[in-house]
């Protein structure tokens, strides 16, 4: 494999170099000139200068000047750029030219990406936004979710965690789904992709196209129901050759906003003392070390610590992220090609974990004689992730068990070894978490291969058949071990055993797509067909095996474990489908749009295995109506509606049949090895259906230096995957079911606006977008979840939001004993212990009292892109926020534990002690009272709403006078998570640790923090 891809790369390079040597043995003249706006004079950056018939062109530098070599009298340059209106330039002799373009509402003609196919822009009758991969070139990261951060109007990109190389969360339009996911289908050059986009390599992304509305993701079907985002990558381009190189370097650190505010030693002492002397008062304790009633030593006297250790800085660090992408394209008559060879590496900033990525790309097309087309497009990949699969964060474990540990302990024993125990007297057993980060060894090597071959022939004149043929093959190995060093919270090293794990996995997917197109006009009328027929099979074989017991921790390979156990798996899905479509204009001023497919999936039941997802659209240009009034105020004005039908299959592969799993039985009086069924199937089991209305409008004003579009929406999800229960008299609890319904509905604003030109420049993009949900119906209207005291944070019910908080509502404490005789109260109820709200109304706290206590769903998301540009300095600022939700910090359970076992919140010095000090709101320590104030309550809950200032990037581009060997280069520099502005106390506003799940979502337990990234970088052209 590695010799064949060097082979290629090289064949590639020989091509190139060999092409652009036999242009520039023709050269006879030199052409200099400069590009500007017809009509303000405005130098134009970036238009294409290409000399017609060769593979020779340039681009105009930030001040419009360019120069080019032109092989012969009366050559043509063909000039052009997005937005104006392209000119054919005849060579005559002269050497200096001053071109003027004329600007041309035909932006309106950019080419737009769409499901089978494209469209152009004023075409569009579905709601689809693209975002260009030039707009967000400097925003760098593994993750190419973050590309596209405060970028689409209803496309919500949260970066849940920090972690190395383990993505981004993405919703379109709210969640549209329970339980059966909630991300978007990614089709990556045409081909839907399965599983994780993170192995794709962003820096080979031409553009995205977000899909959001039925009109435009029917075609998709039964994947379709959470939008589609479709990815283009670089293609070669005829006539140009150019090898290209982006590099940037950075590093990253942990902001000091919303660092949980622990007790630091002289803090975290005198809290405990006052503890000990609160038990001595009240419970007549006595130290068991003295027999005494006095404050052990570690607390006696407070002011002999000072800070001590900060537990959480230290298993934080600083650290790097570098990239390195090499990027050849070229093309001519016959063939384009772009092949790209990309190292990416970071480190986390959490100790001992790193990702590293190496990524190539080769897309090929060759067209050997008029109307063949044959494409070649390769990409493997393999990453490497160092401890950013383990279980590091959430409850208790590193992170936020550091946070819990006595900040009296050092780090390090009198030896230089490591403290094996972070716990001071009295508190629970804490290994060191630092120790435990050093020691860690999780590994994970993953690799992937996305090819696609295909060929495209034109039987007549816009009829198109195209077959193609799809693979997806992917592996990972994954290998763990625990040795006798490693603590664990609760169990501080030696370990009794220690323990290795090691899976591994392997799956292909391939998918054969069959289409048609035609187009053809008849006088004003224009028709554009498409049918086509898909099938893909998905298999994945799975292996796990461990072991325990090791006599030492020098091998750690489970060979040398005494204990082992294993086991292997097998899954598979196939889907085959029907589609076709048709677009219909008259006089390019009306538009129709039907699509339809029809898919049958092995995932559902066999008297259900089949659906169909049809869509209708509309639209109308009105500004071309003679009864619209002309002016530059308003030059375009479009109106549009679409209507249609998507599913969900992502239900899991075998919830429709019947599963069976070893049972051992009695025959002949002996105990026999057997199967019995462990779950009952549902031969009825079909997708989820999303039915969806979408009204909107485009429009241009202001002489073209405004566009403005909206979009509302209303989307009916039936069928909803869930649980019913049955009989006990079946023998079975529960059975599978398509049942229940929820209503989202929203509006959606993306304004784009040319706010200076001349030397100043300075273009604004703001998006926005309102969304709201709301259960209409479940399985016999049973609320899901909130039903346990404990871990069950959410409940989805009939008439509220999905995954709404669920809890109880704290109001403080009993300040004395008239409050606590007056008042509602639970079992352990005393003065100065938690008082909660008495919701049931029956003058007692129990359960019944828990309650709606928050949103988890954002009321908006929103973007702002300010680009300014001044002669050769260029400055881009991404900002994205949302409001009106909720976030339960779970983590408040262990930061506010009033029970001297961890160390807590510096707010819990100032809690009840007596009447007469009755604290600020926080609840005694008094033993066997505090249970009530750990479990879930609105004192959790914080407003979600942030404003992230996500990228700010300041670069500098050198002009052609001041380049010698490089066609152009571009330095810069960029912070990443500049500013964070919110209520929120934690790290991450954008946190959600259940990631897919809307049902238990909105939750903070510890997440990995996210770093805040200065980085310098380079864009190279040769």
């Amino acid at each position: 494999m590695r010799i064949a891809t060097i082979l290629m790369i090289i064949g590639i390079l020989q091509v190139h170099f060999n092409e652009a040597y036999s242009q520039n043995t023709r050269l006879e003249s030199k052409i200099s000139g400069k590009v500007t706006d017809a009509i303000n004079g405005e130098s134009l950056i970036g238009v294409n200068i290409l000399i017609k018939g060769t593979t020779i062109g340039v681009v105009s530098d930030v001040n419009g000047k360019f120069s080019i070599n032109a092989p012969k009298i009366n050559s043509v340059l063909i000039v052009s750029n997005m937005g104006y209106k392209s000119e054919r330039v005849v060579f005559t002799g002269q050497l200096t030219l001053d071109i003027k373009l004329v600007s041309d509402i035909s932006v309106l003609d950019a080419v737009v990406v769409v499901g089978y196919g494209t469209q152009k822009r004023r075409d569009l009758t579905g709601a689809v936004t693209k975002v260009n991969a030039t707009d967000v070139r400097d925003v760098a990261g593994a993750e190419l979710g973050q590309k596209l951060q405060g970028k689409v109007a209803g496309l919500q990109v949260s970066q849940v965690s920090g972690r190395p190389g383990q993505g981004m969360t993405f919703r379109i339009r709210g969640s549209a789904s329970l339980t059966s996911g909630n991300q978007p289908l990614y089709v990556i050059d045409g081909q839907p992709i399965t599983g994780d986009i993170n192995l794709i390599n962003s820096d080979d992304i031409e553009s995205f196209s977000v899909l959001k509305d039925a009109a435009a993701t029917s075609l998709y079907g039964s994947r379709a129901s959470n939008g589609v985002i479709i990815i283009t990558t670089k293609q070669g381009k005829k006539g140009l050759t150019s090898l290209s190189a982006n590099i940037y370097y950075g590093t990253q650190s942990v902001p000091q906003r919303g660092r949980p505010a622990m007790m630091n030693a002289n803090e975290f002492a005198t809290y405990m003392k006052g503890y000990y002397e609160d038990k001595i008062r009240y419970e007549s304790w006595k130290n068991p070390v003295t027999g005494l009633a006095d404050v052990p030593d570690e607390y006696a006297d407070p002011s002999k610590y000072g800070k001590g250790t900060d537990w959480y800085d230290a298993v934080l660090r600083n650290a790097p992220i570098q990239n390195y992408t090499l990027t050849l394209t070229s093309g001519n008559d016959k063939v384009s090609s772009s092949s790209s060879l990309t190292y990416f590496s970071q480190d986390g900033i959490m100790l001992n974990t790193k990702t590293q990525h190496y990524a190539f790309r080769s897309n090929n097309e060759y067209r050997p004689v008029d109307r063949l087309k044959i494409g070649l497009n390769i990409a493997p990949t393999f990453q490497i992730d160092h401890n950013t699969l383990a279980s590091i964060d959430g409850n208790r474990k590193i992170i936020g068990g550091s946070l819990m540990s006595s900040p009296l302990i050092d780090m390090y024993d009198n030896t230089g070894n490591y403290n094996q125990q972070t716990s001071s007297f009295g508190m629970y057993a804490l290994p060191n978490f630092v120790q435990q980060a050093a020691l860690l060894s999780v590994d994970q090597n993953t690799y992937r291969l996305l090819g696609n071959a295909y060929a495209d022939v034109e039987i007549i004149k816009n009829l198109h058949l195209k077959t193609s043929i799809n693979t997806d093959v992917g592996a990972a190995d994954f290998n763990s071990y625990y040795g006798k060093q490693y603590g664990a919270f609760g169990s501080p090293p030696p370990r009794a055993v220690a323990s290795a794990a090691a899976t591994s996995y392997n799956y292909t997917s391939w998918l054969v797509e069959n289409t048609a197109t035609y187009s053809y006009v008849l006088g004003l009328h224009r028709f554009d067909l498409l049918a086509g027929y898909s099938a893909q099979k998905y298999n994945q074989n799975n292996r796990s095996i461990t072991g325990s017991g090791f006599a030492n921790d020098a091998v750690p390979w489970i060979i040398a474990a005494t204990t082992k156990a294993g086991t292997t798996n097998n899954t598979a899905w196939s889907i085959v489908s029907l589609l076709a479509r048709i677009n219909y204009d008259f006089k390019k001023r009306y538009y129709l749009n039907f699509n339809i497919r029809r898919d049958g999936s092995s995932r559902f039941g066999e008297f259900k295995k089949y659906g169909t997802f049809p869509s209708a659209s509309a639209g109308w240009i009105m500004s071309d109506e003679s009864f619209f009034p002309k002016s530059d105020i308003v030059s375009f004005f479009k109106i549009k509606g679409s209507y249609g039908l998507t599913g969900n299959f992502n239900v899991g592969n075998y919830t429709q049949v019947s599963l069976l799993s070893a049972t051992n039985y009695v025959f002949n009086n002996a105990t026999t090895i057997g199967q019995s069924i462990t779950s009952l199937g549902n031969k009825n089991l079909t997708w989820e259906t999303s039915k969806q209305t979408d009204i909107g409008f485009d429009m241009i004003l202001f002489n073209k230096r405004l566009t403005f579009s909206y979009d509302y929406y209303v989307k009916n999800t039936n069928g909803m995957l869930s649980p019913l229960q049955i009989p006990y008299a079946s023998g079975y609890l529960v059975i599978s079911y398509n049942l229940g319904n929820f209503k989202m509905w929203g509006h959606e604003i993306q304004v784009s606006s040319n706010n200076l030109s001349g030397p100043l420049k300075w273009t604004t993009d703001f998006n926005i977008a309102f969304n709201d949900n709301k259960v209409m119906k479940l399985v016999n209207s049973n609320p899901i979840g909130g039903t346990s005291q404990y871990n069950d944070y959410n409940r989805t019910a009939e008439g509220h939001r999905i995954g709404e908080l669920y809890g109880y509502i704290y109001e403080g404490v009993y300040t004395n004993q008239a409050d606590l005789d007056n008042s509602p109260k639970e079992i352990t109820s005393a003065i100065g212990t938690a008082k909660m709200k008495d919701v049931y109304e029956d003058h007692k706290i129990d359960i019944k009292d828990r309650t709606f206590i928050g949103n988890p769903n954002p009321k908006y998301i929103y973007g702002i892109t300010n680009n300014f540009q001044y002669k050769n300095l260029d400055l881009n600022i991404i900002i994205a926020g949302q409001g009106g939700n909720k976030i339960l910090n779970i983590n408040l359970q262990n930061e506010q534990n009033l029970d001297g076992i961890f160390n807590i919140d510096k707010n819990m010095q100032n809690r009840w002690r007596s009447e007469t000090d009755p604290g600020n709101g926080v609840p005694r320590t008094l033993s066997n009272t505090t249970e009530l104030y750990r479990t879930t309550n609105s004192n959790w809950v914080f407003a979600g709403d942030y404003l992230t200032v996500k990228n700010i990037v300041l670069g500098y581009t050198f002009s052609n006078k001041q380049l010698k060997y490089l066609k152009s280069l571009r330095l810069y520099a960029s912070v990443q998570q500049a500013f964070v502005f919110t209520k929120y106390p934690g790290q991450n506003p954008e946190v959600n640790d259940t990631r897919d799940n809307q049902t238990i979502a909105g939750l903070d337990n510890g997440s990995y923090p996210i770093p805040r990234t200065f980085m310098v970088g380079a864009n190279i052209n040769f």
